[in-house]
């Protein structure tokens, strides 16, 4: 009877330590890190429907959202996709058309950001 009642404890136990491993992923399949740098803004530009001054800020990528930070404070977000590039941003910058951001490319990643109602550009 010990015998049985042991092995039921090691069998309980085996189960309750290989569920974690036969759970599925819960973050959707295009999640990834989120992906920071710091920008900087030669004259006023349109980022979403928010104009940024002149001035060194903090790029966030985090999935379909690009926010601009200064300091710790957001100051414009906007929605948007990313797009595979051939050749990796030799710079970490953005391109405009009009004065609105249509696009951010981060130095070193071959993605770049494309700001949702953004021209695309093929780099």
């Amino acid at each position: 009877m010990r015998k049985v009642a042991f092995q039921l404890v090691l069998a309980v136990a085996t189960v309750a330590l290989a569920l974690p491993m036969m759970a599925k992923d819960t973050k959707p399949a295009n999640s990834e890190k989120a992906k920071s740098a710091t920008l900087t803004i030669d004259a006023p530009v349109k980022f979403g429907s928010t104009t940024l001054k002149p001035g060194t800020y903090k790029v966030v990528i985090d999935n379909d959202k690009a926010t601009i930070e200064n300091g710790k404070t957001v100051v414009a977000s906007a929605p948007g996709r990313w797009e595979d590039r051939k050749q990796k941003a030799d710079s970490t910058g953005f391109e405009t058309t009009n004065g609105q951001v249509d696009d951010v490319f981060l130095h070193g990643d071959s993605g770049v950001f494309v700001l949702n109602g953004g021209q695309v550009s093929q780099k």
